[in-house]
């Protein structure tokens, strides 16, 4: 059953974060990125930034393997829903990346506070489906390479999130169980579905308003998952935490 952020949580030993779009976000608005990729690309306009979001945030999105995988899958099924040629989807993924500049980023609100009254009295975890010299470069540019005790990128499980073997992962490195664990993510899919499969508490952080029961009703296999806790930002993580 979820809570509010002014109900503190007990006997938690651990918290583990997510890292892209509940930590950080990039310096950069997709929606300024995208058009100068469909130009490098040669590829003529078919979506909006807003379209290829909504396209990666659906709940059947299947679990690639790398970030690369993902994204081109993304692409993909932007263009068929669109009007788009899905073959123009790995140019169109790399020359995002060309424009993109994938190391800058900024935290988002709340994030820095939320990082450090974590590191006050629990160990703390990193779990993201970024792949490690991406994820790294980010860590170091915001000057928080040395926050976290264990840090798991997807390049180095053999599934990503919302599979349980990321979760399961750091909580080894940390030797916590699972029970023990709160984990924090704004993604409903990868976060709170994968989180709550390995029996971590889950505290979720949404971008945009959406609530436990609007994302299960999304939820195209009508698995009964949900978070523990649910977050208006991530400034109320230390009232959580108590």
């Amino acid at each position: 059953m979820e809570s509010t952020a002014t109900e503190p949580t007990s006997d938690v030993d651990a918290v583990l974060f997510d890292l892209d779009d509940t930590l950080t976000t990039y310096e950069q608005d997709g929606s300024e990125v995208l058009p100068e990729a469909f130009d490098r690309a040669n590829v003529e306009p078919f979506c909006s930034y807003a379209d290829l979001e909504a396209v990666a945030a659906e709940q059947a999105f299947p679990p690639e393997r790398t970030h690369a995988d993902f994204w081109i899958a993304a692409f993909e099924r932007a263009a068929e829903r669109h009007g788009g040629d899905p073959a123009d989807a790995r140019a169109l993924y790399e020359a995002f990346g060309t424009v993109l500049a994938r190391d800058r980023v900024e935290f988002l609100p709340g994030a820095e506070a939320a990082l450090e009254s974590a590191r006050e009295g629990y160990r703390v975890g990193l779990v993201t489906n970024g792949e490690r010299a991406v994820q790294e470069s980010k860590l170091s540019n915001l000057g928080i390479a040395d926050a976290f005790e264990t840090e798991v990128y997807v390049d180095e499980v053999s599934e990503p999130k919302p599979a349980v073997e990321p979760f399961e992962t750091a909580l080894s490195d940390l030797r916590v169980g699972a029970d023990r664990a709160l984990y924090v993510g704004d993604s409903y899919h990868h976060d709170v579905r994968g989180a709550a499969r390995a029996g971590l508490r889950v505290a979720w952080c949404p971008p945009d308003g959406t609530t436990p029961a609007e994302a299960r009703e999304a939820a195209p296999d009508g698995e009964d998952v949900g978070p523990n806790h649910v977050l208006g930002s991530l400034h109320e993580l230390a009232a959580l935490l108590g």
